[in-house]
């Protein structure tokens, strides 16, 4: 019988004989750690047709759930840990030998492109809403002519989501992220009244804080402008590997889920609004 790498290590730690608690890892009880180890794909379907509580815990979600699970991610996350490099060219200030190294600021983000009327919006396909300022480390790399990625997790759910195998602790690792790949658009500068006023509303919903730096405010202390990370690769980890999939998502998919369907031709007709992620409630 295959297991996982995670099996594998909790198997040694058993029979090493540690007691049931090790820095602050509890060891299942080898009930619970057969149950880890005999997976679904362990399973007899003719003996066993119907999976129990346990094995459907063990069943991975399909790559089109998986996108659908991304995409309320994103819906849901109102900022993000934003990566760059550092131009060759430096100012006065920057040490030089960071020319070329990546640092990740966190950045507000929204999901508003739905909010914009439809000749500014790339209709509602997934491409995140961000409040740049040009003051900012992540946007002056950007201007220099970094490349871009922005991750999300769902990590600060871990107390609601519990524990992702019967018996195994708390647990960040299980808990999806995914990291999605573009550039960044500017949006028009001034934006029409009422495009902008629709795009405040949405955006200040999760950031009310945000008023005081809105592009083209004079009580503003920095120039901002109003931009949208249009993805091009998204890159999912649902959790551990053998209950969750881990890889790049179908573009077409992650552009065609809206938040109660898709478009014709994606999926089977699900939308973000359908699915929950960990910790969350029907």
């Amino acid at each position: 019988m295959m297991v996982s790498r995670s099996a594998t290590f909790i198997a040694g730690v058993l029979a090493l004989a540690l007691p049931l608690t090790a820095n602050g890892f509890v060891v299942p009880p080898p009930d619970n750690l057969q149950a880890f180890l005999e997976r679904p794909g362990n399973v007899n379907p003719s003996s066993n047709p119907i999976p129990t509580e346990d094995e459907a815990a063990f069943t991975r979600p399909s790559w089109f759930t998986s996108a659908l699970m991304a995409r309320r991610l994103l819906a849901l996350s109102p900022s993000g840990v934003i990566s760059t490099t550092f131009p060759e060219s430096l100012s006065a200030h920057d040490p030089k030998d960071i020319a070329g190294l990546s640092i990740g600021l966190r950045e507000y983000i929204a999901d508003c492109d739905s909010s914009l009327p439809s000749d500014l919006s790339h209709d509602d396909n997934g491409d995140p809403t961000i409040l740049g300022l040009r003051i900012g480390t992540t946007f002056k790399n950007i201007a220099a002519g970094s490349n871009l990625s922005l991750q999300l997790d769902w990590w600060d759910h871990l107390n609601e989501a519990g524990p992702v195998y019967p018996g195994l602790p708390l647990s960040a690792a299980a808990l999806p992220r995914v990291t999605l790949f573009g550039y960044l658009e500017h949006l028009p500068s001034p934006l029409p009244h009422d495009a902008a006023a629709a795009l405040e509303k949405c955006f200040l919903e999760p950031h009310p804080d945000a008023k005081v730096w809105l592009p083209g405010a004079s009580y503003s202390p920095h120039a901002s402008f109003w931009a949208r990370l249009v993805v091009t690769h998204a890159y999912w980890i649902g959790g551990f590997g053998d209950v969750q999939q881990i890889g790049w998502l179908n573009l077409t998919e992650w552009q065609g889920i809206r938040p109660h369907g898709s478009v014709e031709g994606v999926g089977d007709g699900r939308g973000w609004q359908d699915i929950r992620l960990p910790g969350e409630k029907l």
